[in-house]
C-alpha cells in the first residue's frame, strides 16, 4: 500500500474527460486545437507574408488548400494504417473525421502537396511558399498536442520516470490501467516549440527551400526518436514502426531535394559565366 501511494506521488496523474458534454453538445477537446493550431499558424503565416512579398489574397488562398490538404492527408494515412478493409466494407466512415483518426505525417505530406498544386497553379515559387509557412507549422502543432496529452492519445511507453503520467478517466484513449508512462505527447510539444523557435531566428540566412527542409529534418529526428517511446503503435519492420519509416523516407526525400537544388544552382553559375571561364 505504502509503495501505491509513493508512486502516485511520483508521477502525473491525468484525469481529463476527451470529449465532455455542455449539456445535451459533446465538446471534442481535439477538435477543438486542431481549429485552433490552424487558426494560429495562419496568423503566423499572415505575420510573416509582407517580408516575403505575397499579397494577402494570395495568402488567404494558399491556407485554404493546405487546410483542405491537411485534413485529407491526415486522413487517408490514419486509414491506410488503421482497419483498412473495414473502411473500405463502410466508406462512408472515411468523412467521419469526428470520430477520430487524424495523423500528423499524413496531415503533412497532404499539406505539402496541396501547397505545390496551389503554387503551380498561380505560378508561384513552391519554395518560397515552403519557407514562409514553415515556422507556422511546428507552432499549430505544438497546440495541437496540447489536447493529444490530455486526452491520452499518442500514449508512451511505461516508464518509471519521475515525469511519467497515469491515465485515470474512463473515457481516456490511453489505457486505464495504472501503469506510468512517457508523456510523449508533450515531448513533440515541446520539440515543436524548439524547432519554431530555431525557424524563427534564422529568417533569411538560409538559400530559398532551404528553411523548409531543415524543418523537415529537424521534425523527422524528432518523431523518429520519439516513436521509440510509443506505446500505441506496433513495430512492422526491423524493430521501427511505421512513424520511423515515414520519418526516414522523409529524410531521404530531404536530401534527394537538397541535392537536386544544390546541382540546379551549380548549373545556374556556371551558365551565368562568359564560356572561356566554363
Amino acid at each position: 500500500m505504502g509503495q501505491a501511494r509513493l508512486k502516485e506521488r511520483m508521477t502525473i496523474q491525468i484525469h481529463w474527460d476527451p470529449i465532455p458534454h455542455l449539456g445535451p453538445i459533446p465538446v471534442n477537446w481535439y477538435g477543438l486545437t486542431f481549429a485552433l493550431g490552424i487558426l494560429v499558424g495562419s496568423r503566423v503565416v499572415l505575420r510573416r507574408a509582407p517580408r516575403f512579398d505575397v499579397s494577402k489574397e494570395r495568402i488567404e488562398e494558399l491556407l485554404i488548400w493546405i487546410v483542405v490538404g491537411t485534413i485529407a492527408g491526415a486522413r487517408l494515412y490514419f486509414i491506410a494504417q488503421n482497419d483498412f478493409l473495414d473502411y473500405l466494407r463502410q466508406p462512408w466512415r472515411i468523412l467521419a473525421v469526428w470520430e477520430g483518426g487524424l495523423a500528423f505525417f499524413g496531415g503533412l505530406a497532404g499539406a505539402t502537396l496541396a501547397a505545390f498544386l496551389y503554387s503551380r497553379l498561380r505560378g508561384l515559387r513552391f519554395a518560397h511558399l515552403a519557407d514562409l509557412v514553415a515556422p507556422a507549422i511546428p507552432i499549430g502543432g505544438a497546440i495541437g498536442r496540447t489536447s493529444c496529452g490530455l486526452d491520452g492519445m499518442d500514449y508512451g511507453t511505461p516508464t518509471q520516470l519521475p515525469w511519467a503520467v497515469i491515465y485515470t478517466h474512463p473515457n481516456s484513449y490511453a489505457p486505464v490501467d495504472g501503469i506510468s508512462r512517457h508523456p510523449t505527447q508533450f515531448y513533440e510539444l515541446t520539440g515543436d516549440l524548439f524547432i519554431a523557435a530555431i525557424l524563427l531566428g534564422i529568417r533569411g540566412r538560409l538559400r530559398e527551400g532551404d528553411l523548409f527542409r531543415l524543418y523537415l529534418v529537424l521534425f523527422s529526428s524528432l518523431r523518429f526518436l520519439l516513436f521509440f517511446f510509443r506505446g500505441d503503435v506496433p513495430v512492422i519492420a526491423l524493430g521501427l514502426k511505421n512513424g520511423h519509416w515515414t520519418a526516414l523516407l522523409i529524410l531521404v526525400g530531404v536530401l534527394l531535394s537538397f541535392t537536386a537544388a544544390r546541382s540546379k544552382a551549380s548549373e545556374r553559375v556556371d551558365l551565368s559565366q562568359p564560356p572561356h571561364l566554363r
